[in-house]
């Protein structure tokens, strides 16, 4: 429901989707992957999570502001339902990628290898999300990893080339800029024959190709001599016919770090800080490089403050992006509406973005949702049974529950905490949002403006029927 699309001219409300257009959604994510399912099945190319972590004694909270003081085997369950569902949006040749913190590494990790499969594991970046340390206890921990999943016969890409690497093509002729190849090891060459310098000195190796390799490489005038009494040969290696470079498994700040992430959240909302530790540009451009193509589908379904979806867009890419919290509508949506206005943050000046674009906005239909957030927002008892009363009359409630017993024994809890988990508990989470098989049952479609009951008949390919 509420579905829109934001583009150059603005918000305007919309009844159908296409399947180049972008899409946020607001709602569980569970649930919208599960929408997505139909439409989407084995079409995304890759996926880019930032979970909430697994802290096993702490009570400190994520960059995305969940509860992230989960037991483990409820974390691990969360994770495994969200991952496995996932692995059926993508394509065969799909990349998974997946950022996680120290406490949750070794337990995802052993997770994924059985959902994706442990041979379908292409490696993990060390990551240093830390300018700085903190000099307090014993030991400083500065590092995030990123988890890598092909589902079946994925490739990764090569990265651009870094800046260190571009000054190895120092040289240049008329062609370009080159960089030069060792054609004469002392070590490594295993090919002995006399080749004559310029100045008709006389060379015999070792060298790393035969003879005829050399010549053929001297006749296509990519041999390079140095001068002096050193002469030597070089093959030219030109900067234009570079693929880039492989990725390794250490990153370390020049891929952005935490505080630049900040940095940019901070500069697009004048001066504010309205997110903590939300990823940098620069880490998600590279993941992008490596796991996908222009107009590609980039899924990310933990959304947080769209880096992901932001980075998409002026990377050329199509994206999904799924979130339950409210500050979508604060943070997430606002950063794409600059972006598509033509933002000069983060990548922008790399990528020469100059703004365009779209993307579709839509909200799950809440049900027993409303109510959970509501009880989960209490404050006081009051507040809780105030709610409560507002799911008698309404709410799906567990139907083996007997009330007057409920209600009898609720009163006996004092805890705010107490009285607030029996009281989702009771709630039927198989009715936290409207189903579309329902969208036609009178005491729904009531409820659901014309335009969304389009949208929804559009996006599940039943328009028309």
């Amino acid at each position: 429901m509420n579905a829109k699309k934001y583009d150059k001219d603005g918000e305007t409300r919309v009844e159908t989707i296409s399947d180049d257009d972008n899409l946020v959604i607001k709602g569980n994510n569970l649930i919208a992957l599960h929408s997505l399912k139909k439409r989407y099945a084995g079409k995304v190319k890759e996926i880019i999570i930032d979970p909430p972590y697994y802290f096993e004694s702490t009570k400190a909270s994520d960059a995305f502001n969940y509860n992230s003081n989960f037991k483990l085997s409820t974390w691990l369950t969360f994770m495994s339902n969200r991952l496995e569902i996932a692995r059926e949006l993508l394509k065969d040749d799909g990349i998974c990628f997946i950022i996680i913190g120290s406490e949750g590494y070794s337990y995802l990790k052993l997770l994924s290898d059985n959902i994706f499969d442990k041979e379908n594991y292409i490696g993990t970046i060390s990551w240093r999300k830390s300018d700085n340390q903190a000099n307090i206890g014993q030991f400083a921990q500065v590092t995030d990893y990123i988890l890598i999943y092909k589902k079946n016969s994925g490739v990764l890409n090569r990265l651009p080339l870094s800046d260190k690497a571009r000054k190895e093509y120092r040289y240049s002729d008329n062609v370009g800029q080159f960089r030069r190849g060792i054609l004469l090891d002392k070590t490594r060459g295993r090919h002995s024959y006399e080749l004559k310098t310029p100045s008709g000195k006389i060379l015999t190796g070792p060298w790393m190709k035969t003879y005829e390799e050399i010549k053929k490489i001297d006749e296509s005038g990519l041999i390079y001599w140095t001068k002096g009494g050193q002469e030597q040969p070089y093959r030219k290696i030109y900067l234009k016919d570079s693929k880039g470079q492989i990725a390794n498994d250490f990153w370390d700040t020049t891929f952005g770090s935490n505080q630049r992430g900040a940095n940019e959240i901070t500069n697009l909302f004048n001066g504010e800080r309205l997110f903590d530790f939300p990823k940098p540009e620069r880490l998600i451009y590279n993941l992008i490089n490596l796991g996908s193509n222009e107009s590609d589908i980039v899924l990310d379904f933990f959304m947080g403050s769209a880096t992901t979806q932001a980075v998409a867009m002026k990377m050329k890419r199509q994206f999904i992006g799924i979130e339950q919290m409210d500050y979508i509508n604060t943070v997430s949506v606002p950063r794409l509406q600059k972006v598509i206005e033509g933002e000069q943050g983060g990548i922008s000046k790399d990528v020469n973005w100059q703004g365009g674009g779209s993307f579709v906005y839509a909200e799950l239909m809440e049900k027993n949702q409303g109510y959970l957030e509501d009880l989960q927002k209490a404050q006081t008892v009051a507040e809780l049974m105030s709610v409560y009363g507002r799911m008698k009359e309404n709410a799906d409630i567990d139907f083996r529950l007997d009330l007057d017993k409920f209600e009898k024994e609720i009163e006996q809890f004092t805890s705010l905490d107490d009285r607030r988990r029996e009281l989702i508990r009771i709630l039927d989470k198989n009715q936290l949002y409207y189903n579309f098989a329902n969208i036609d049952d009178e005491n729904v479609r009531d409820l659901i403006s014309d335009s969304d009951y389009h949208f929804n008949k559009s996006f599940y390919g039943e328009e028309g029927e």
